[in-house]
């Protein structure tokens, strides 16, 4: 009888576990065609907005004002990826202002992915970079203030 009285508890345990684990059995989205394809950068956004062409229009978006900004990002079939964007040289001037350009190279990086409701995971070593997908857009959201990068956007070709 004694051993009895030590596993009701763990049975109530296990069994109250179970029921409140409900989310586990939530359906899982892994519909790979969604990512798979070229993506060219389509927003490269900042905070705050700057006037980078001098045409005193400020932007959050710099690819509005610089055209050698420009990125692929390739998903394939077999859970790899390769990227190719070009590196921008960030200085800051002074009052919140900042230099940007093009430094006329480019950084290519590869790695394997996943992808699962809705949210590409790319894996670079041993860097996490996430995306989110809405529609035909993958978004990367950093929140960071210059002279980081607040999002970036890919557009599917």
């Amino acid at each position: 009888m004694k051993k009895f009285k030590f596993l009701l508890p763990l049975f109530a345990f296990v069994f109250i576990f179970q029921a409140c684990s409900s989310d586990d059995n939530a359906p899982v989205e892994n519909n790979n065609d969604a990512v798979v394809g070229t993506w060219s950068l389509a927003e490269l956004n900042i905070n705050p907005p700057q006037d980078i062409n001098g045409d005193e229009n400020t932007t959050s978006n710099i690819l509005t004002e610089l055209p050698c900004a420009t990125g692929t990002l390739i998903i394939n079939n077999d859970g790899t990826w390769g990227s190719t964007v070009a590196n921008i040289e960030i200085t800051t001037i002074t009052g919140g202002l900042y230099d940007i350009r093009c430094s006329g190279t480019s950084n290519t990086s590869s790695g394997v992915w996943q992808f699962q409701n809705s949210q590409l995971s790319l894996f670079l070593n041993t860097t996490l970079i996430l995306y989110n997908l809405s529609g035909n857009k993958l978004t990367n959201t950093t929140n960071e203030a210059l002279p980081g990068f607040m999002s970036e956007v890919y557009e599917k070709q």
